[in-house]
């Protein structure tokens, strides 16, 4: 199953891409997000693992695969959490846009699940993640700005 949401970030991509290139600093700006915890490398090393306290007191463990910060990316793949899924992996990727000076967010996950869980699924993963952790980071940038 493939999931993708994107949404206009109202800031610059550099701007954007230094609040979320550091694997373990989600937390900072996604109010999903208890605590970000690095268990092994660091902040953009591949093969890093972190460790995500969610607020519904869910925990999902993750490792970076690739992360460029010339390309704004980074790609993950989820070893722990509640989701009804397998074999998950996931790119969060920005582009900029240069009218006006915004950020297009592009975050996007592939994973095997049982189809009778795809829609659920898809409103979790691509509304309950993707997109609402987007337009968090945008209001996030927006109060910075302030």
């Amino acid at each position: 199953m493939k999931v993708k949401r994107s949404v206009v970030i109202d800031a610059p991509i550099e701007r954007v891409w230094q609040t979320v290139r550091r694997f373990d600093g989600v937390a900072v700006w996604n109010p999903g997000v208890n605590k970000a915890i690095l268990e092994s490398g660091s902040p953009t090393q591949t093969g890093s693992v972190r460790k995500l306290e969610i607020v519904d007191g869910s925990v999902f463990r993750e490792t970076l695969l690739a992360h460029s910060d010339l390309e704004h990316y980074y790609t993950y793949d989820i070893i722990e959490s509640p989701l009804k899924c397998s074999h998950y992996i996931a790119r969060h990727h920005f582009i900029e846009i240069t009218e006006g000076n915004k950020t297009l967010g592009i975050w996007e996950g592939e994973f095997q699940c049982d189809p009778s869980d795809e829609k659920e699924l898809n409103a979790i993963v691509g509304d309950g993640i993707y997109r609402d952790a987007q337009l968090a980071l945008n209001q996030f940038l927006l109060e910075q700005q302030s």
